[in-house]
């Protein structure tokens, strides 16, 4: 009799155990199956990050602000005009508009972005304007985490869509050391051969071995020197400088204030410039 119920309960286990295995087996089919329809049918998010350039630097209220300080510096470089869009504190020189009718902007927009960390990047902006020259500004801007954005100072008119800037601890200083004069004297030749020279070989003799500069072949002119600074401290060999201009257009009359940074290497008893850039006040 014992014998006859434990086979009975051995069966009855059998049976819930396949029972349940049946059970589960649906429970997992259902379960890939909706994975499976989920995963067909999604579609990839509008707000999914892609990879390449972080958020920070294609923010579109950078850009627009960028594009919109652009128009505006090319339109009326004078303090004035620029003063709403320069952060608390900076200052930047006066510059004269262009000749009625001239330097009309018919379109801008930003070529490149460099990220220089606590929330400072330069942005360069392609300006196309009515006579069908492009100029390429870099400006500098900072921006904070409410959603400021504001202009660190007079931007660069370069060559092509090259940025670069100062490191946010860097501070420009006087330039150190029994090496002054000389680095005073390179920036002075340096600037009017860029701005005026047509091939990257008329500059050969004021770059450093290896060296690659693409001047304005002309489209500007260099009115007068206003000052180098050097970022950051120290005498030695290899020197980053800011150097303040002001520089013409022949076409409008037009003068702008522009800061250029100069990564500058001594060699040989002499000074040369291994490249320049865009670069904040």
């Amino acid at each position: 009799m014992r014998q006859e119920v434990s086979n009975k309960v051995r069966a009855n286990d059998s049976s819930v155990r396949s029972a349940l295995r049946g059970v589960g087996r649906v429970a997992i089919w259902v379960v890939l199956g909706l994975l499976l329809v989920r995963g067909v049918l999604a579609e990839p998010s509008a707000s999914t990050p892609v990879p390449g350039r972080s958020a920070e630097a294609t923010d579109p209220r950078s850009a627009a602000f960028a594009v919109r300080f652009a128009r505006t510096y090319l339109a009326d470089p004078s303090a004035a005009a620029l003063a709403p869009f320069l952060a608390e504190g900076v200052r930047v020189p006066n510059g004269t508009p262009p000749a009625a009718g001239t330097d009309a902007v018919a379109q801008a927009e930003v070529s490149d972005v460099q990220e220089l960390g606590g929330g400072r990047s330069v942005l360069t902006v392609a300006c196309e304007l009515r006579d069908a020259r492009t100029l390429y500004l870099a400006v500098p801007i900072v921006r904070k985490e409410a959603g400021e954005v504001a202009a660190l100072g007079a931007p660069s008119i370069v060559a092509a869509p090259a940025t670069a800037g100062v490191d946010s601890n860097e501070r420009p200083q006087p330039l150190a050391g029994g090496d002054a004069g000389a680095i005073a004297e390179l920036v002075e030749k340096f600037l009017p051969e860029y701005l005026a020279a047509s091939e990257g070989g008329a500059l050969s003799y004021l770059l450093a071995p290896g060296a690659v500069v693409v001047p304005l072949g002309g489209a500007l002119q260099l009115e007068a020197t206003a000052g180098v600074k050097q970022l950051g401290s120290g005498e030695g060999p290899n020197r980053a400088v800011l150097a303040a201009a002001r520089v013409s257009d022949p076409a409008s009359g037009a003068t702008y204030p522009v800061v250029y940074r100069l990564e500058l290497v001594k060699g040989g008893g002499r000074w040369y410039v291994a490249a320049i850039e865009g670069a904040s006040a």
